[in-house]
């Protein structure tokens, strides 16, 4: 394969990707859902691919503590660690999370060894290396058209490239395409703190998490995190939400806060980043083959009288046109997953994933439950 990669800025990993950490974490059920199993999966697959970038710099393996901070998300860690070898996850009593973090927390938690920060721009960069991949910066694709067997992409009228694959990853900004108009993807608001390192907050061992996280200092700056704004179109960062911030660490560790002074420094004077995660409404990403969504209603019109037909009819498929988006704050963990998932539908290789799971990220779940609700 050949590929032309559009990128609208400068470079890649200038939107959320462009933040200076992002925590390997597993939000898992101890139910065996396809959310879990994609995770599960996708943990193990982004942590392989780490293994080839600079430890400290670019990504380190300190472990996560996610805090159980009420009996109710304790009952549920239990739980999850019932559910998971201990080599991924464990549940440590407060005297051994603190031990594990190495600043005062008031809860234990559970422990996940392996994970710990990436900084995503290095991730984006060592994938976008490869020989076959051609980098075209500052090419904002605004209009997809199909001619004869080859997809499209233009400015206006400047055609900016011409394949007969396209994949749309460009979070929830792929609903400016018609094809992909329809999807329900929406923008949530997410604003970083970026935190000078103290002597005293060098101590942070772990990644800590509870309502946000904070993570151990990366070229002497901690980042703090995340806000979740659904309603914002502003991307300036504001002191309301790092304020928010710092109130979220204070729950996490009112030792680290302390130790990282903030008090001595005035609020305005924070520095952060504001950027949009993109989810969906199942929280599951969406990847996969797009169809012809007027025809597909057509197609299986019969579904939204009787669920339990299975029509014996082709789907119209917009042929060489797949979706990866839909990320959520987890993209870390299932971007490239699915990238990989998408390849072996392009080449008609053995799915990486369980199909039951493929299937729950498929972007025609959305037209299918819709059609059987009769909506």
């Amino acid at each position: 394969w050949q590929v032309s990669l559009l990128e609208r800025h400068a470079a890649v990993a200038q939107e959320a990707s462009g933040n200076p950490q992002g925590v390997l974490y597993l939000k898992l059920s101890a139910h065996g859902t396809a959310l879990s199993q994609l995770i599960v999966s996708g943990f193990g697959y982004t942590r392989r691919l780490l293994e080839s970038l600079q430890r400290g710099s670019d990504w380190d393996d300190c472990g996560v503590l996610q805090l159980a901070f009420n009996a109710k998300e304790a009952e549920r860690h239990g739980q999850l660690a019932a559910a998971f070898p201990e080599d991924l996850l464990q549940w440590l009593e407060q005297p051994e999370a603190q031990a594990r973090a190495g600043v005062g927390v008031a809860h234990g938690g559970l422990y996940y060894p392996e994970g710990g920060w990436v900084h995503p721009p290095a991730l984006c960069q060592a994938q976008a290396m490869h020989a076959n991949i051609e980098l075209l910066s500052h090419h904002e694709a605004l209009e997809l058209r199909k001619v004869a067997d080859q997809w499209q992409a233009f400015d206006d009228e400047r055609l900016l490239a011409s394949a007969p694959v396209v994949i749309l990853a460009g979070a929830a900004e792929i609903k400016r395409f018609a094809q992909s108009a329809e999807l329900p993807l929406k923008r949530i608001r997410g604003q970083i703190t970026r935190l000078p390192e103290t002597a005293d907050s060098r101590a942070l061992a772990t990644v800590v998490c509870a309502e946000g996280y904070v993570a151990p200092a990366r070229l002497g700056e901690h980042t703090l995190g995340a806000s979740f704004d659904f309603n914002s179109d502003d991307l300036t960062p504001t002191t309301a939400e790092h304020q928010g911030n710092l109130a979220m660490l204070e729950e996490i560790s009112s030792d680290l806060l302390s130790r990282l002074n903030i008090s001595e420094q005035p609020l305005e004077n924070l520095e952060g980043r504001a950027a949009y995660r993109c989810t969906s409404p199942d929280y599951l990403p969406i990847v996969g083959p797009l169809a012809d969504l007027q025809t597909f209603n057509q197609t299986y019109a019969a579904l939204s009288k009787d669920a339990r037909q299975v029509p014996d009819l082709a789907c119209p498929w917009l042929d060489g046109l797949y979706v990866n988006s839909g990320h959520g704050s987890r993209g870390l963990i299932t971007a490239p997953l699915s990238g990989e998932l998408l390849a072996a539908w392009l080449d008609n290789e053995p799915l990486p994933l369980p199909r039951s799971v493929a299937e729950a990220c498929h972007p025609n779940r959305f037209a299918l439950r819709k059609l059987i609700r009769g909506k």
